[in-house]
């Protein structure tokens, strides 16, 4: 396989083109798109050089190196020693190939005679074939009548079932049917029996309930409060602060704003000696550690508080019947309790919150009682005991509804099988699937011996009958077709007579079906083949470009020893794409790049790089085109480079939107898109003049880096003027891909 184009030079558009290290390297499936002009073709001429083993015409001074997969390189000085063998479908390949003027083709093989007796055999077996297949028809409608009728049948059963107890289908149905199939007789109930199945079946379910939980205050607790209460603290003791629980808060904090002070920050006079000494004697550091271990306990004892309102208790109705009346007295008893239990806590928070005012005095008042808690839990449990025995009940219901309903189930299985004879139709269906089975062995051996006769006859008829079937598969219909001459060359009929004016789409698809023919001949091996493929769908309409995707995806893909493929048509491009990503093993398999036609100093130069982020996560060349326009307004100085295609990168762009935002042409939709007129002339102009010109003097009459500047932020303004939304959704994929482009 080829792995690199290590060098091309004064090849076509292609200058001095060397193989850059961040491009990946070929894979067995490759994958190109370009604009047209782009060098897509020049690519594949160099391809074409290899097989044909000498240079082509006018580019005698060319140089060019590719490298294999083992590092061995072959080169332009090769093209006639080498062991490589190359494929390569392109302009070329049709001009040397195809003579439309005569509308003829060269033959892929020599000619030889035609077996008439053969001939007559297959068209024979043919007839036999049609025959066949009108009875397979037949056999087939019925199995699928009967097929329709039964599942309709089985659907309106099934929904009946379903408004007994939802949900409920056909696939459920088809699955009892097969279980009671051996005696299905044995199921049936009587109408008494299925009034009562049904209305214990209608019985109303309880939900289960969560069970109660609450966090109470422990009993060791009671002694900590206890001794917090009746502790004091050990300092020096100013008298009228102790006193006064106010005047020593308010002490306190003034002390902190007087750290330093040689004056009061109250009365503005000067602070006595030693004052602030004395405070601070006063309010110790065991002082201040035994109000915040207050304060701590103060906060523990309100969350206990906090969790006993959080409570929420489950409603009686939520229980069964023989439930609700127990629960009911347990929840009221609770509730009390726990009324209690809330005064006790208030009761210790005030106490704590006095002695935190006045921490030099005992408080030799008993907190709480311990018993109460005792009596919450004690509730607490009989009231899950309920709960448990209420969610036992609804387990049970559920298994016993279930048995109801199995019962039911299999008696309407056995009802409908008796009413419909199911099982005895489920058997002629098997007997026709079997008739159908056994009439498509018998086509697919009639079938072997027409191959057999066709590999009888002369290699240009088989060509030929290849090609018209490629045809065949291109267009969706046999109008267009090639027969042997006299001449040794095909002739091409268009509805059975000599064609004449063909269109552009009916050459590239004739040519195409060709090449694939010759994909086949005998001094090809497909398997060695290095393919290459330049734009087989130009000129075709979506529906023959759908069906040569398909062509290559089954003929090619996975098959020849490596494959490229090129094309400037994006919906083309985006069929291969998807299809090849979707490839087992896509990431070793498949590579895609892109061709680029550049300016580089003074002159216009073609690059191969990796297919853009936007290119290959999106379907759509719109969100390519903007990057594009985006990258240079981001960056015009770094992106010089994009000069050569930013008009026609502009044109393509401002198309798809008008078209879409306005359904207007280019000229109409500027019209709408931009209300400074000389804005719009200034736009119109660099995109009609600069985009339409080839050729270096393109460049002597461009406008300056900054003109160009003006007009892509002219459009980017108006854009996002006109349309926000959709103008935030394209730079929000402009800047997720831009750093992997």
């Amino acid at each position: 396989m080829i792995k690199r184009i290590k060098k091309i030079k004064n090849f076509g558009i292609f200058k001095n083109f060397i193989w850059q290290e961040n491009v990946n390297e070929f894979k067995k499936f490759n994958l190109i798109y370009g604009w047209n002009y782009s060098g897509k073709t020049t690519l594949s001429r160099i391809f074409r050089s290899f097989e044909l083993k000498e240079m082509p015409s006018g580019f005698e001074t060319s140089e060019y190196i590719l490298l294999d997969e083992n590092g061995t390189e072959i080169s332009h000085k090769d093209l006639s020693s080498h062991n490589y063998h190359f494929r390569v479908f392109n302009i070329d390949f049709i001009e040397n190939n195809l003579f439309w003027e005569k509308q003829e083709a060269n033959p892929l093989f020599v000619l030889g005679e035609k077996d008439i007796k053969l001939e007559k055999q297959m068209r024979s077996l043919k007839e036999k074939i049609e025959q066949l297949r009108n009875i397979e028809i037949e056999k087939k409608k019925e199995k699928e009548r009967i097929d329709n009728e039964y599942e309709n049948l089985l659907s309106e059963k099934a929904k009946e079932i379903d408004r007994i107890k939802p949900p409920y289908d056909k696939r459920k149905f088809k699955k009892v049917l097969e279980e009671i199939k051996d005696n299905f007789e044995e199921f049936c109930l009587k109408d008494s029996e299925i009034d009562n199945l049904i209305k214990s079946l209608k019985e109303d379910k309880k939900e289960k309930i969560s069970l109660v939980s609450l966090d109470t205050i422990p009993s060791e607790k009671e002694k900590e409060i206890y001794n917090y209460l009746n502790k004091t603290v050990v300092s020096e003791i100013i008298d009228r602060l102790k006193e006064n629980p106010k005047l020593n808060n308010w002490v306190k904090e003034g002390l902190k704003i007087h750290q330093g002070k040689s004056k009061c920050e109250f009365c503005g006079g000067p602070l006595p000696k030693n004052l602030i000494e004395r405070y601070e004697r006063h309010f110790s550091e065991e002082y201040e550690k035994f109000i915040g271990e207050l304060n701590e306990l103060n906060n523990e004892i309100e969350e206990y508080r906090n969790q006993a309102d959080r409570l929420r208790l489950p409603d009686e109705k939520r229980f069964y019947p023989e439930f609700e009346n127990t629960y009911g007295e347990y929840k009221t008893s609770l509730e009390s309790v726990i009324k209690e239990y809330r005064k006790e806590l208030d009761n210790i928070i005030n106490l704590i919150n006095l002695k935190i005012q006045n921490p030099f005095e005992k408080i030799t008042e008993t907190p709480y009682k311990s018993e109460v808690t005792k009596n919450i839990q004690q509730i607490i449990n009989k009231i899950n005991s309920v709960i448990e025995k209420h969610n036992q009940r609804s387990e049970k219901h559920e298994e016993e509804t279930n048995i109801i309903f199995q019962k039911l189930e299999r008696h309407f299985a056995s009802e409908f099988a008796k009413s419909y004879n199911y099982f005895e139709q489920k058997e002629k269906i098997e007997q026709l699937k079997n008739e159908i089975k056994e009439i498509e062995m018998q086509i697919q051996e009639k079938e072997e011996e027409i191959k057999n006769i066709e590999s009888q006859f002369s290699d240009i008829v088989k060509a030929a009958k290849k090609i018209n079937g490629y045809l065949k598969n291109i267009f969706g219909r046999e109008h267009l077709k090639i027969q042997p001459t006299d001449k040794n060359k095909f002739q091409i009929l268009r509805d059975e007579e000599k064609a004449e004016n063909l269109s552009e789409g009916e050459k590239t698809a004739i040519a195409f079906a060709y090449f694939l023919t010759r994909l086949e001949d005998r001094e090809t091996d497909i398997s060695k083949a290095i393919v290459f493929i330049d734009d087989p769908v130009s000129s075709l309409d979506s529906n023959h470009l759908y069906n040569t995707y398909a062509l290559i995806a089954s003929k090619l893909l996975d098959i020849c020893n490596q494959l490229f493929i090129s094309t400037h048509n994006l919906e083309f491009f985006n069929l291969l794409k998807e299809e090849m990503k979707n490839m087992k093993g896509s990431k070793e398999k498949c590579g895609f790049y892109f061709v680029e036609r550049i300016t580089q100093g003074n002159e216009e130069i073609s690059i191969l790089k990796n297919l853009p982020i936007t290119l290959l996560k999106y379907k759509s060349e719109y969100h390519f085109l903007f990057s594009k326009i985006k990258s240079f307004y981001e960056s015009p100085s770094e992106d010089f480079e994009s000069l050569y295609q930013l008009p026609n990168v502009i044109r393509r762009f401002l198309e798809a939107f008008v078209g879409f935002k306005y359904s207007q042409g280019l000229k109409d939709g500027l019209e709408f898109l931009i209300d400074d007129e000389t804005h719009r002339i200034m736009v119109r102009k660099f995109v009609n003049n600069f985009s339409h010109q080839t050729g270096l003097q393109r460049n002597l009459v461009f406008s300056d880096l900054e003109e160009c500047f003006h007009v892509v932020k002219i459009v980017l303004d108006e854009i996002q003027k006109k349309d926000p939304e959709h103008y935030k959704a394209l730079e929000d994929n402009y800047n997720k891909y831009k750093n992997n482009n």
